[in-house]
């Protein structure tokens, strides 16, 4: 797992994983996400571009809802997009679709992140 920023824009910040989400990469007690984008991070809008990432694990899954769950009580929105189909299918069998939002592309997520639908 490797989260670079893509962009810092006004209204939303764009990141990028590449390589797999796994236990192995999410270590107690650290915030990947506040470490790489600082303290005030989950009041923003956050998409996140899986479109290099092959593979996740439960542990990953979990990682994803935990950052979810931040953005939501900061009152930010984190957008996950351009998944591909092995993860896609691990999210949708653990019905994650009810729970994260996920959009099939930037665009959409973009769309997403900035509407005032949840």
């Amino acid at each position: 797992m490797k989260l670079t920023v893509v962009a810092i824009e006004a209204d939303v910040i764009r990141i990028q994983n590449e390589g797999e989400i796994t236990q192995s990469d999410l270590r107690a007690g650290t915030d990947l996400i506040r470490t790489l984008l600082g303290l005030d991070c989950y009041a923003r809008k956050v998409l996140l571009n899986l479109e290099k990432t092959p593979y996740i694990d439960s542990a990953g899954v979990g990682w994803l809802v935990m950052t979810h769950k931040n953005f939501k009580e900061a009152g930010g929105r984190f957008v996950i997009h351009s998944i591909p189909p092995m993860v896609s299918q691990i999210l949708r069998l653990l019905q994650m679709p009810k729970i994260l939002y996920l959009a099939d592309n930037e665009s959409a997520a973009r769309a997403l992140a900035l509407g005032d639908k949840p």
